[in-house]
């Protein structure tokens, strides 16, 4: 047997089924509407996020500039004589880094103490 037929008779395919419509059925309950009422209302939130979304890449995908820094990201990038790859121009759908702030995962600059110095008590 294949792991695939090992996680398939772990996780039956119906589970997920049964999983969401008794959370479809813990929102009618919650809310004092019917199963159905509920089921419709989810399928209609999930139609006009699938809109949004389609929108929102049309817009992306209309901007010319826009279009070109994503095809960028995409174009093979140049071994260097080191044997590493040319850096990745910048994502152009990544939100601005502000410049100055700290991130908490950011590596701590050369020098920057990460915690102060503890004192010796003798």
């Amino acid at each position: 047997m294949s792991a695939l037929d090992d996680l398939y008779r772990q996780q039956p395919a119906h589970e997920w089924v049964r999983a969401e419509q008794a959370a479809i059925q813990a929102e009618a309950d919650e809310r004092g509407i019917s199963f159905r009422q509920a089921e419709y209302e989810r399928a209609k939130a999930d139609q006009e996020w699938r809109e949004a979304d389609r929108a929102r890449v049309r817009a992306l995908l209309s901007d010319p500039a826009m279009l070109a820094a994503l095809r960028a990201q995409w174009a093979p990038r140049p071994i260097q004589p080191d044997g590493t790859f040319a850096p990745r121009p910048p994502d152009p759908l990544a939100p601005p880094v502000e410049s100055g702030v700290r991130t908490p995962d950011g590596v701590p600059s050369s020098g920057r103490q990460i915690s102060p110095p503890r004192r010796s008590r003798y």
